[in-house]
């Protein structure tokens, strides 16, 4: 009998030992830029295609384009490079499967000089959760793992390089796997220009084990650089999610982007291609040699 215990013994030993060797992971699914104003006639089914990702993920995250205004005080803009939209379309949002969405855009004033308020506040009724614009990182404990997520707008304005770097490192330092949120770039072109490649080395080296690019409107290679702490996963641009931009081909094919992360950064990555029906406003499953094409662009798996 004692050979039996000892042997019953020493088994819970190697799995309690084997248990504690598991990581916490967390898979996040990140979309482009989503936009519910201007030409866009958002509906519930309008992310269907997506939701069963999206909502399968521990955490989803995009760049909300339009700024939403207050449904008493919204008024169509007559500029068509005004994005402003009406907060009763914040509904769709948590319906298509979002949780998190990034303010920290060059639209964000759309709907005036306090806007990005009125929009924080649509999107956090909305049971959603706003990030940015600033330096202030956003927390979440997710199974077990921290992540902190911090969103900046190099398009308005050039970002105040220093203050953004203190915010990532600081993030990092409290054990944190840090996700950096960044618009940048040039509209339209399918590689990153040398401004987005020189702040992708410079947050990577602050300690961001992931970084998500929006603005160029369409899909940008993606790209890992190595760091003392192992790579950093740059998605320079993810392209658009929802949006009514239909003259391009480019703007109409994009791709959602499954990523797992545990303590160490990234360990695994795949996109899911899509394209964009413009005039329905709404994802839809891109055809064979489409999707070869978005994971080839995408340079992704």
């Amino acid at each position: 009998m004692s050979k039996l215990r000892n042997a019953v013994l020493l088994a819970s030993c190697l799995l309690l030992a084997s248990c504690s060797l598991v990581r916490p992971t967390v898979t996040l699914a990140l979309l482009g830029d989503v936009m519910l104003g201007r030409g866009v006639d958002p509906k519930p089914g309008s992310l269907a295609y997506l939701a069963p990702e999206l909502k399968a993920a521990d955490l989803s995250l995009a760049n909300l384009e339009s700024p939403l205004a207050p449904a008493e005080t919204y008024a169509t803009p007559r500029d068509g490079y005004n994005l402003c939209s009406s907060a009763l379309r914040a509904g769709l949002l948590p319906v298509w499967g979002l949780d998190m969405l990034s303010l920290a855009n060059n639209h964000a004033l759309d709907c005036g000089a306090d806007g990005w308020k009125d929009t924080a506040q649509a999107v956090t009724e909305a049971g959603l959760t706003p990030l940015g614009p600033g330096p202030e990182p956003v927390y979440r404990e997710l199974n077990g793992l921290k992540l902190a997520f911090l969103a900046f707008d190099d398009i308005t304005a050039p970002i105040d390089l220093p203050a953004a770097l203190e915010a990532v490192h600081s993030a990092r330092e409290t054990g944190a796997a840090v996700v950096v949120v960044v618009h940048w770039g040039a509209e339209y072109q399918g590689a990153p220009t040398d401004r987005q490649e020189f702040l992708a080395q410079q947050f990577a080296a602050a300690g961001a084990v992931l970084i998500v690019g929006s603005h160029p409107h369409v899909l940008q290679p993606a790209e890992w650089i190595p760091t003392a702490q192992g790579k950093t996963l740059v998605l320079y641009s993810l392209g658009n999610a929802l949006f009514d931009q239909g003259g391009l081909p480019d703007t109409r094919q994009s791709a959602l982007v499954v990523v797992t992360l545990d303590g160490r950064g990234v360990q695994s990555v795949r996109a899911v291609p899509f394209a964009l029906d413009v005039v329905a406003s709404r994802v839809v499953a891109p055809d064979a040699t489409t999707s070869e094409q978005i994971r080839a662009r995408l340079n992704l798996p």
